[in-house]
């Protein structure tokens, strides 16, 4: 739609420079009953060249859909533009040397002065869609590699647990599978974890109730008050006359206690 637009306004604009007289398309049109004028030879050549080129590019169209199942980068759809623009040339060669001069038989001088013209009404919508495809093909990469940044960014908070401070601010990034436990200090909470082996602890100014809705439906939970276990880590559940304790076995890492308010959850976890 757009080449047969651009076509239309480019030979209307052009009539008063005479394009058609320097294609020929105005002289030996006495063998055509219907051609009575100059006038009658302008609109004829003009409603030829909307013609040939929109069958060209319809029949292109059609071939280009049925390779979509297949990866087009934009380099193949310029070739393709390419292709389609010399063919939209060759047919209205043709077109213009059956109608309008039969017996001439200089074919490529005719050819040379249509693809110049070709090249004036097709150029501007052709950079237009060529320009548009690198957009929308650029615009794809950046989207598979935000989606790429994305994915890894998952999977890497997957492996982290970040504790955040009261003010909403990363205070501490620590591999999943090397936390302890979390236990509460009043407004603080003491992050111990694992480093090369030794346990270490992070004093960060917050509080359990916050970490706990941070933590909701990881293997990080509440058993009790004071307390929050990395259930990854459970060694032993242990009950005695003094309650029950879960052990996780790191040295420097004392029993930790099982109040009853989290005994359910907890004993649920453990049996999942």
């Amino acid at each position: 739609m757009a080449m047969a637009i651009s076509a239309v306004a480019f030979i209307i604009i052009f009539r008063p420079f005479r394009i058609f007289e320097s294609l020929d398309f105005m002289i030996n049109t006495t063998n055509l009953r219907f051609i009575n004028s100059s006038e009658d030879a302008f609109y004829l050549a003009l409603a030829s060249v909307v013609l040939v080129g929109f069958l060209v590019v319809l029949c292109s169209r059609i071939l280009l859909i049925k390779k979509m199942n297949k990866e087009l980068t934009y380099r193949v759809f310029i070739w393709w533009f390419g292709v389609e623009f010399i063919m939209a040339a060759i047919g209205i060669t043709i077109c213009s040397a059956t109608l309008f001069h039969p017996d001439n038989s200089s074919l490529l001088k005719l050819f040379i002065k249509v693809l110049g013209r070709t090249t004036c009404i097709l150029f501007l919508p052709y950079l237009i869609c060529c320009m548009y495809i690198i957009i929308l093909d650029k615009a794809s990469q950046v989207r598979a590699l935000r989606e790429s940044l994305e994915n890894d960014t998952s999977e890497q908070q997957k492996a982290y647990t970040l504790f955040y401070d009261d003010h909403n601010e990363m205070r501490l990034s620590v591999k999943r599978e090397d936390l302890v436990m979390i236990e509460s200090a009043d407004n603080y909470i003491c992050v111990w974890y694992l480093n090369n082996g030794q346990i270490k602890k992070s004093l960060i100014r917050n509080t359990m109730k916050r970490v706990t809705e941070q933590m909701k439906g990881s293997s990080i939970q509440r058993c009790h008050r004071s307390y929050m276990i990395n259930m990854d880590r459970v060694k032993v559940l242990r009950r005695d006359k003094e309650g029950v304790f879960i052990e996780l076995g790191i040295d420097g890492v004392a029993d930790v206690p099982i109040s009853r308010t989290y005994m359910n959850n907890i004993t649920e976890w453990l049996m999942k």
